[in-house]
Order: structure tokens, then C-alpha cells, then sequence
């Protein structure tokens, strides 16, 4: 029985001869996506399974596996992450924190992060933290007081704006950096133990 899921493109491998290995997030949570002849010459579905693109698919279910059946739809994000090797990097930490904060789908948090991979930032320090508080918010696990006190008002600030341009011209040392960054990803994990 096939079904029709929207999916982020995460990384994808050959295996086999021509087959691809495709690494997903979408409708069914974080998967594996087999494309028969993905890297076969005439076929064009290389191109269509490059990371950061989001592709509207149908398949079928075998075992953890999903194999392919038929491509509905593609928005090609690869093409962004060429522009610059800045922009590359930027689209690589969306995807990682994909891979390592989330499990389930969540149609809230794939748009989240569908909109991420799309805007082109210069200060990936603010716009990381920025990602990451929203995923906790997504998640209900966010509360101030699980915060030191001279964390707080950064993080609210940080929060609390909107505007890509007044986020750009925020300042983080690195130490600060480091130190919102722990504490995001201790609350992260006292909530999933």
C-alpha cells in the first residue's frame, strides 16, 4: 500500500550499484528512503535527492525501510547552499540539528524548519540559538527559571525578535555562545530521559 509524505532531504548515499540511500525527515518522522537507479545515468532522481531539498513522494513501507515509488513534487533548496559556502554551512547546522533533536514529525516544526533552510543569515551563532529555542517551545519543554539568571534576558531578546535584520546585529562572545548553547541542549535532554 503506498503513501504520500512531504519530506526534507538530509543527506543521501549509493549503494548497490546504481541504488540510492536517501536520509529523510518528514510526515513518518526521520527515515531511510531507498530509489531504486537512483544514480543510474538516464534517470534523474540524483539530482532530486541532493540535501536540503524538499520533495513530496510516494512509497511503500518494508520493514524500518522506505522505498521509493514516484516523485510528486520537488523544491529545490540545494541550489541555495551553492550561492555561498557561508549559506552552505548555515543549511548544513539546520540539518544537523535535525538529525540530532528530532525524532517524530511535527508539521509545526517541519515548516519551522523548511523556513530556516530558505533564509540566507550572517550570524549563525544568534540565528542557531534563535532555531533551537523555537524547537524547544515546539516541543512544550521551554520555562525561563531553566535558565541561569544572566541567561535569561539574552534569551528572551533573542526570542522576542522577529526581524532577521535586528538579529543579525546581535553580538554573542563565544563563551556565551558555548554556555546557551549547553543549556539548550541539557533542557533537551532532561526532557526526552
Amino acid at each position: 500500500m503506498s503513501a504520500k509524505a512531504k519530506v526534507i532531504v538530509l543527506r543521501k548515499m549509493l549503494v548497490n550499484e546504481w541504488d540510492l540511500l536517501a536520509y529523510t525527515y518528514g510526515t513518518f518522522g526521520k527515515g531511510k528512503m531507498l530509489v531504486r537507479k537512483g544514480f543510474y545515468p538516464q534517470n534523474t532522481y540524483c539530482a532530486i535527492f541532493e540535501p536540503f531539498n524538499v520533495l513530496t513522494v510516494y512509497y511503500h513501507q518494508s520493514g524500518e525501510l522506505l522505498i521509493l515509488e514516484d516523485v510528486i513534487k520537488v523544491e529545490f533548496y540545494s541550489y541555495l547552499a551553492m550561492k555561498s559556502y557561508r549559506r552552505f554551512l548555515w543549511m548544513t547546522k539546520v540539518i544537523q540539528t535535525i538529525v540530532s533533536w528530532i525524532s517524530y514529525y511535527d508539521n509545526h516544526i517541519f515548516n519551522l524548519l523548511q523556513n530556516y533552510l530558505k533564509i540566507d543569515v550572517k550570524n549563525h551563532k544568534v540565528f542557531e540559538i534563535k532555531l533551537k529555542l523555537e524547537l524547544i517551545k515546539s516541543l512544550g519543554v521551554y520555562r525561563e527559571d531553566l535558565f541561569e539568571n544572566s541567561l535569561v534576558k539574552i534569551l528572551g531578546r533573542i526570542d522576542r525578535e522577529d526581524r532577521i535584520e535586528n538579529l543579525e546585529k546581535l553580538y554573542l562572545s563565544e563563551s556565551l555562545y558555548r554556555k546557551i548553547l549547553q543549556s539548550l541542549e541539557d533542557i533537551l535532554k532532561k526532557s526526552l530521559d
